[in-house]
Protein backbone atom coordinates (compact mmCIF):
# COMPACT_ATOMS: atom_id res chain seq x y z
CA UNK A 1 0.00 0.00 0.00
CA UNK A 2 1.07 3.14 -0.79
CA UNK A 3 0.28 7.05 1.49
CA UNK A 4 1.08 10.40 -0.58
CA UNK A 5 1.80 13.27 0.86
CA UNK A 6 2.62 16.92 0.94
CA UNK A 7 0.88 17.37 -2.41
CA UNK A 8 -1.32 20.24 -1.30
CA UNK A 9 -4.88 20.72 -2.67
CA UNK A 10 -4.65 18.54 -5.68
CA UNK A 11 -3.55 15.73 -3.48
CA UNK A 12 -5.89 13.07 -5.37
CA UNK A 13 -4.78 14.01 -9.05
CA UNK A 14 -1.17 13.64 -8.03
CA UNK A 15 -1.78 10.43 -6.94
CA UNK A 16 -3.34 9.32 -9.75
CA UNK A 17 -1.22 10.39 -12.26
CA UNK A 18 1.86 8.56 -10.10
CA UNK A 19 -0.40 5.38 -10.45
CA UNK A 20 -0.77 5.99 -14.11
CA UNK A 21 3.27 6.63 -14.61
CA UNK A 22 4.35 3.89 -12.02
CA UNK A 23 1.12 1.60 -13.39
CA UNK A 24 0.89 1.11 -9.62
CA UNK A 25 -2.04 -1.27 -8.50
CA UNK A 26 -4.10 -0.99 -5.10
CA UNK A 27 -4.60 1.44 -2.90
CA UNK A 28 -2.91 4.55 -2.54
CA UNK A 29 -4.20 6.71 0.65
CA UNK A 30 -3.45 10.24 1.03
CA UNK A 31 -1.67 12.27 3.96
CA UNK A 32 -2.76 15.28 2.90
CA UNK A 33 -1.52 16.99 6.17
CA UNK A 34 1.77 14.61 6.30
CA UNK A 35 -0.14 14.17 10.01
CA UNK A 36 0.75 10.50 9.61
CA UNK A 37 3.94 11.16 8.00
CA UNK A 38 4.85 13.42 11.16
CA UNK A 39 3.78 10.51 13.44
CA UNK A 40 6.50 8.21 12.04
CA UNK A 41 9.37 11.45 12.09
CA UNK A 42 9.28 11.07 7.86
CA UNK A 43 11.37 13.95 7.13
CA UNK A 44 11.76 13.48 2.99
CA UNK A 45 10.20 11.36 0.31
CA UNK A 46 10.06 8.70 -0.85
CA UNK A 47 10.56 6.42 2.83
CA UNK A 48 9.71 3.33 3.08
CA UNK A 49 7.28 2.20 5.52
CA UNK A 50 6.92 -1.66 6.67
CA UNK A 51 3.67 -2.58 8.17
CA UNK A 52 3.21 -6.05 9.71
CA UNK A 53 -0.02 -8.07 9.50
CA UNK A 54 -1.82 -6.59 12.29
CA UNK A 55 -0.60 -3.00 11.42
CA UNK A 56 2.05 -2.27 14.07
CA UNK A 57 4.60 -0.76 11.81
CA UNK A 58 7.67 -2.40 12.08
CA UNK A 59 10.56 0.04 9.76
CA UNK A 60 10.88 3.64 8.14
CA UNK A 61 13.13 4.29 6.37
CA UNK A 62 14.81 1.22 5.09
CA UNK A 63 16.58 3.10 1.73
CA UNK A 64 19.00 0.90 0.85
CA UNK A 65 17.84 -2.45 -0.83
CA UNK A 66 19.69 -4.54 1.68
CA UNK A 67 18.16 -2.98 4.20
CA UNK A 68 14.64 -3.26 3.41
CA UNK A 69 14.96 -7.33 2.43
CA UNK A 70 16.54 -8.05 5.73
CA UNK A 71 13.49 -6.10 7.32
CA UNK A 72 11.16 -8.13 5.12
CA UNK A 73 12.83 -11.24 5.80
CA UNK A 74 12.83 -10.40 9.91
CA UNK A 75 8.61 -9.78 9.39
CA UNK A 76 8.33 -12.99 6.95
CA UNK A 77 10.68 -15.10 10.04
CA UNK A 78 13.65 -16.09 7.54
Amino acid sequence: MLVNIWEGGVARQEAERFREIWDIRGPILLDENAEYAERLGIRGVPTNVLVDADGTVVGVGLTRLDELEAAVDRLLGR
